[in-house]
């Protein structure tokens, strides 16, 4: 009988370097936490990681984007500040340790992501982080976010080259994104932080050299990273791997920006969860029958036995590389 194993991060690939360094001794507790508690099938009282989603918004119009195109009009918009303060005071009540203010949008639109970032620094949660196309990233906005303390930022860079860039991220300038990492870097200097680290990461769906990315953009980051592409567009149902448990049901939980609340960060089709975040414990859904169960069907390894699991393209790239033996 094939043992079900939980990989904690099989969806990316760190190339150089690693962002969680010389953070503190807390801080490597809580990613210990995160490591080991899928790996081992622990639940805690609370998710470990909150997706909190700032904004649902995007200001480019991305070749590959999994999520936006998704959306339906009366989808998008910026989490209300009164309902990010309820959902960070129930998570200081029961120990969360990080959370990432991005889910499908740029979270630099939200006009409030200063205090957002402010006020959770000051409520305890250790690791503050979101993913960012890089251009509103301007001098002012980096100065603002070292000061409220923000712990990390991931950077979405797809390649090494300006016009192949520039046709995949529709909207977008090389040189304005190159430009606002210097500005950020040098605050950074300037005031001796060492946060926010910087992670530079691209999709893995180019034909890239990937020593030539980590070359190009490794003076410019704490960490070089490569993440799986999926195809939000089809769902493949019926793919069965009896040793694989996806690791976010031990993890994390997401909060769209109009306070719905997802298992993980890819139940696009939203039928599992029927809560929110306005009305609804965090507490009570993740301790809850519907997480609970899934949980369930994922350690005996039947996964694709859960509906909103099955067809999901995440677990779909995920599971491809186990029965290819490429991730086990």
């Amino acid at each position: 009988m094939l043992e079900v194993k939980s990989n904690p991060n099989s969806n990316f690939f760190s190339l150089v370097g690693n962002v969680h360094m010389d953070m503190g001794l807390e801080y490597l507790d809580y990613r210990r936490c995160w490591e080991e508690y899928p790996k081992n099938f622990t639940v805690s009282s609370f998710p470990i990681h909150l997706d909190i989603e700032a904004s649902s918004r995007c200001n480019l119009k991305c070749v590959f984007c999994d999520k936006l195109p998704l959306l339906k009009k009366d989808q998008f918009g910026d989490i209300d500040y009164k309902l990010f303060c309820k959902i960070i005071h129930e998570g200081q009540e029961n120990g969360l340790k990080s959370i990432k203010l991005s889910y499908r949008g740029e979270p630099l639109l939200n006009r409030e992501i200063i205090k957002m970032v402010d006020y959770a620094k000051n409520k305890g949660v250790l690791d503050i982080y979101f993913n960012t196309n890089g251009m509103l990233l301007n001098k002012s906005v980096s100065s603002d976010l070292i000061n409220a303390g923000l712990n990390r930022i991931s950077i979405s860079i797809d390649g090494t080259d300006k016009n192949n860039f520039e046709k995949i991220r529709v909207g977008a300038n090389f040189d304005t994104i190159l430009r606002n990492m210097e500005d950020l870097i040098e605050l950074k200097n300037q005031r001796h932080s060492i946060t926010p680290k910087i992670r530079i990461q691209t999709v893995n769906f180019l034909d890239l050299d990937l020593d030539m990315y980590s070359k190009i953009w490794g003076k410019y980051a704490d960490e070089i990273a490569v993440i799986d592409y999926k195809d939000e567009s089809v769902r493949e149902k019926g793919l069965i791997c009896n040793n694989w448990a996806c690791p976010q049901l031990w993890q994390r939980m997401t909060i769209e920006w109009d306070g719905r609340i997802l298992q993980c960060n890819n139940n696009d089709t939203r039928t599992l969860i029927k809560y929110n975040a306005w009305d609804s414990s965090i507490k009570e859904i993740w301790n809850g029958t519907e997480v609970s169960d899934a949980r369930t069907m994922h350690k005996k390894g039947l996964s694709h036995m859960v509906f909103d699991c099955d067809g999901c393209p995440w677990r779909t790239a995920q599971v491809k590389k186990v029965l290819s033996g490429i991730d086990n």
